[in-house]
């Protein structure tokens, strides 16, 4: 199984919530990313912000992209792992919510995410008869 998870894109000042037009070019680069990658699960906390990040990839992927609200971190651990091994998935949480999915995932701490970085996409693969792979990448504007 292949799981990416990431923070939303990019936002607009507090109180909104929303993406700036820098969290919409991201979203449109993640969906030119990931569109052929064989994702066919995706998963938001129900933030504004976290769903319009997905719907650049759930528009150019269309309706075999199954999209959940599934805010509390622990609800998603347990979701995606009871997914079959073959499933290929994204995730699209917080700040303070993509590290403990990270690690319920897979055992891996990762640096909590400052509260202007976007730009963090994670990768995360679960073998069920060996160790999980799990890779740190960046995409889009350095921020």
């Amino acid at each position: 199984m292949l799981v990416f998870v990431l923070r939303h894109a990019d936002k607009r000042p507090f109180p909104a919530d929303d993406l700036s037009e820098a969290g919409r070019e991201r979203a449109e680069l993640l969906a030119r990313m990931l569109a052929r990658s064989g994702v066919k699960k995706a998963y938001h906390s129900g933030a504004v912000r976290a769903r319009k990040t997905l719907d650049p990839l759930a528009h150019a992927i269309g309706s075999s992209l199954d999209i959940v609200e599934l805010p509390a971190p622990p609800d998603i651990i347990r979701t995606i792992i009871a997914l079959p091994e073959t499933t290929v998935a994204i995730v699209v949480g917080h700040s303070n919510t993509v590290g403990p999915i990270i690690e319920g995932l897979c055992g891996i701490a990762v640096t909590p995410i400052a509260d202007e970085t976007f730009d963090d996409l994670f990768m995360v693969s679960l073998n069920p008869a060996g160790r999980p792979n799990f890779t740190h990448l960046k995409y889009g504007a350095e921020t």
